[in-house]
């Protein structure tokens, strides 16, 4: 996304040996904002979303799939390839999965 250009200039990481320590029972990060008036918000998290621990909702897997995938593949096809692959244990064959995956010309 080129409107995010900009921002990444503005973007610092830097590695922490206190959570460098914690690792691999936890996977901490931090994320401080700092406003144009010096106020600073910070967060931490140190397990990850999506993690066995914090899993993530049918509903949250499917904004990231259709995130990811919506504009590769097409908003619709990426609902449907969503769908069978939620639906796989349902399904006698992969038939559907592999019609759903296979390049098609045009």
């Amino acid at each position: 996304d080129q409107s995010l250009i900009p921002i990444m200039d503005k973007i610092k990481v830097v590695a922490n040996d206190e959570f460098e320590a914690l690792f691999p029972k936890f996977q901490p990060s931090r994320v401080t904002i700092t406003t144009n008036d010096g106020k600073q918000y910070s967060t931490r998290v140190d397990v990850p979303k999506g993690d066995p621990r914090d899993p993530m909702t049918e509903d949250e897997i499917a904004v990231k799939f259709t995130a990811l995938g919506g504009d590769v593949i097409g908003k619709d096809q990426c609902e449907k390839l969503r769908k069978c692959i939620m639906n796989l244990e349902n399904e006698a064959t992969v038939d559907e999965l592999l019609k759903l995956t296979t390049a098609r010309s045009g």
